[in-house]
């Protein structure tokens, strides 16, 4: 059922329960998450004499001819952290069989995730898309991106569409550096055929966070409830069905296709985390960390 769209992101952070969210979603992101990131390395930082007892190799014979001095290289370990969010807000996100639609549980997500970081110094953006990406903010620092995340959030005519993954995967690799994570939030549904390509694609120079959205009856329909029309949100198309007749039938339908979609995004060597709209995001995700802490700890 689609309800009234309810953007007050803003009018959530002087809650207490948001206040603790963003302190542990600071932590996961500027720590067990960004230390893993793809393009940490390690880059020149200055001379300094030599020593009794530094190591030979690094001395810098031509810098040290110059100085007239010997001279050695010293390096520091760098971490340039960027984050970048994919926003699903085509027709399907426009969906509720609660309280909360689930662009609004989306929308709370990214706004939770830049408001973490932004007086981080790490650069986050954002873009939102359909079949396309319907806004475009590359990953920056300071207060004045933040307050344009927020506008486009709160813009409504930014909401509803068709969709389809692939175009904005591809627009979006022309906006973005090396050493980002991408997160991607989206119920996932209509993908087209082809699409984990560009997850593998986007993979071997990002890192990806996939964050799976549904609402319980994108899960499940009642055993017993009668007859009802169901619509594809993309092409309108209608079919009747008897829920005693198709619920032990669509229940085995979608769990089959999480999982496909699940395997195809760590197949990508991408992460994972499917949540759901009648619980608190936050949980799952810590799950996620945990686990890809202990399997990062296990291969290192």
């Amino acid at each position: 059922m689609i309800k009234e769209l309810k953007l007050d992101l803003l009018g959530k952070i002087k809650k207490p329960e948001f206040q603790v969210r963003r302190k542990m979603l600071s932590k996961i992101l500027e720590g067990e998450l960004a230390s893993n990131t793809k393009g940490q390395g390690i880059e020149f930082s200055g001379y300094r004499k030599y020593d009794y007892g530094d190591d030979a190799s690094t001395i810098d014979w031509p810098a040290s001819l110059r100085a007239k001095t010997t001279l050695i290289r010293e390096f520091e370990q760098y971490r340039n952290f960027q984050i970048y969010i994919l926003l699903d807000v085509s027709d399907s996100m426009l969906f509720s069989s609660t309280e909360q639609l689930k662009v609004e549980y989306a929308a709370e997500i990214a706004f939770s995730i830049v408001y973490s970081v932004v007086n981080s110094g790490s650069k986050v953006g954002m873009s939102m898309f359909n079949d396309k990406l319907v806004t475009k903010r590359i990953p920056n620092s300071g207060s004045k991106n933040y307050f344009r995340i927020i506008q486009d959030l709160t813009n409504g005519k930014n909401y509803g569409g068709n969709f389809d993954l692939r175009k904005p995967l591809s627009q979006s690799r022309a906006l973005l550096f090396d050493k980002s994570l991408i997160i991607v939030i989206s119920d996932f549904l209509g993908l087209k055929k082809g699409w984990n390509n560009y997850i593998s694609m986007m993979s071997q120079q990002f890192d990806i966070l996939a964050i799976m959205v549904r609402d319980p009856r994108d899960k499940e329909i009642p055993d017993n409830a009668g007859q009802f029309y169901l619509e594809d949100p993309f092409s309108k198309e209608k079919i009747r069905i008897d829920t005693k007749e198709y619920a032990k039938i669509y229940r085995e339908m979608v769990k089959k296709e999480e999982e496909d979609i699940q395997k195809k995004f760590l197949s990508a060597k991408s992460g994972f985390v499917s949540v759901s709209t009648t619980e608190d995001f936050l949980k799952p995700l810590l799950k996620y960390v945990r686990l890809r802490a202990k399997i990062l700890s296990r291969q290192g």
